[in-house]
């Protein structure tokens, strides 16, 4: 049995991977692209119908001899995927269709002074009335968080955060699981982030990349060979901890949003958000120098660390830096350590963290259905469609009257 069982369900994982581009096709092409014999592809195609996972859609005219076919595609509301991007300021939620398309999105401001379980139940309430809101009978099938902290490797712990620290440990992983009621994945946000740089951005997938999330928080990831690299503590890439030469001070202290509104505070400064330091860039110049040595100094040792070919910033405290700057600091960090890595602004924005959210809970969808990992990584994404979908789905803040986030905030 275990002889003829394995090749039937790579066959069926082939098919459904061909399939999940969402381009319109046929048998015919099925059987081109799989390389499957007529018989396979017809009997998966009739399997998959079955199941309510594949459908029949209108006639397509083929060039040549040979009739008329009729196009298929994967039933794109088969199922629900869920991607969250929890931040110590804001949350993000997205639920998708199974190609994921956004159809639903939401922003709040994260309750901070929640405990751990409230936290876990406002988490999860935005969740199921996003998808209750959209359609109450397409079945969520997976969800993912990313979230502001250490997370252990095997995702069932978080050992820190510096901004939430109510959900260190695994009460507030455990709670959103009950709460939610379906495959929970949870990640340290520069990873998730980092995820979907690689599968909507623009990084070459076999280029070594580093991501630099700025935000409320400070974080970091690294991709090789189109894999994002996990730690066994969660600890991988957590440069944000690391003192500035000869200082008291971290690099998170001055590279991320709150934390810099705190230090400048100390040095005799009061502004109520970073953004005000670097719209005057006259009064506050000596500060302002110190933030720039202080992520030339990172770039320095990511570049030492990994040599990548792109350093990438995501999250809003890096919008404050211009493209201008960024180069400087790359020509900096080649003169000083001997690596050139071009330093840039995410394609993504802010969306990255809700996007890779987005991404692996796919990935895990698909992994239910049967589909190799070999094969997932194998989709024809079209990335240009999912990022239209994405900025055509308004969000909505739960918590304001389901009023549309102004776009300037988005």
């Amino acid at each position: 049995m275990a002889t003829t069982s394995l090749p039937r369900a790579s066959n069926r994982s082939a098919v459904l991977a061909a399939l999940l581009s969402g381009a319109q096709t046929d048998r015919q092409q099925l059987i081109a692209t799989t390389g499957l014999s007529r018989a396979t592809v017809f009997r998966i195609v009739d399997d998959l119908m079955e199941d309510r996972l594949v459908h029949e859609g209108e006639r397509l005219v083929r060039e040549g001899p040979g009739r008329q076919s009729t196009a298929v595609g994967f039933h794109a509301e088969s199922a629900l995927v869920c991607g969250i991007d929890l931040g110590g300021t804001n949350c993000r939620v997205v639920v998708a269709d199974a190609l994921g398309r956004a159809v639903i999105r939401s922003r709040d401001a994260t309750p901070r002074g929640a405990t751990a379980e409230e936290l876990a139940r406002w988490v999860a309430d935005r969740v199921t009335g996003l998808v209750t809101r959209y359609r109450e009978d397409a079945p969520l099938r997976a969800v993912t968080i990313g979230l502001p902290g250490v997370v252990s490797g095997d995702g069932t712990t978080v050992l820190a955060s510096h901004n939430l620290g109510q959900i260190k440990g695994t009460a507030f992983i455990d709670a959103v699981s009950d709460f939610v009621g379906v495959p929970l994945t949870v990640g340290n946000d520069s990873n998730v982030a980092m995820l979907g740089e690689l599968q909507y951005g623009s990084l070459p997938d076999r280029e070594t990349a580093v991501l630099l999330a700025m935000g409320t928080g400070l974080g970091s990831a690294v991709s090789i060979d189109g894999r994002v690299l996990l730690g066994e503590q969660g600890l991988l890439g957590e440069f944000g901890r690391l003192p500035l030469p000869g200082r008291a001070e971290r690099l998170r202290d001055l590279l991320s949003g709150a934390d810099l509104v705190a230090y400048a505070g100390t040095r005799g400064v009061q502004v109520r958000g970073a953004q005000e330091l670097f719209a005057d860039p006259v009064a506050y110049a000596d500060l302002l120098a110190e933030v720039h040595a202080s992520l030339a100094h990172l770039v320095s040792i990511v570049a030492l660390a990994y040599e990548p070919k792109t350093v990438v910033l995501t999250g809003g405290f890096s919008e404050s830096f211009g493209a201008d700057a960024l180069t400087v600091i790359s020509d900096q960090v080649a003169e000083t350590v001997g690596v050139r890595s071009a330093v840039r602004h995410s394609d993504l924005g802010d969306s990255a963290g809700l996007l890779g959210a987005m991404a692996s809970s796919l990935d895990r969808h698909y992994t239910s259905l049967g589909i190799s990992a070999e094969h997932i990584a194998g989709i024809d994404v079209d990335r240009h469609l999912v990022l239209d979908r994405l900025g055509a789905c308004p969000a909505t803040s739960t918590t304001q009257g389901d009023q549309p986030t102004p776009a300037a905030e988005r």
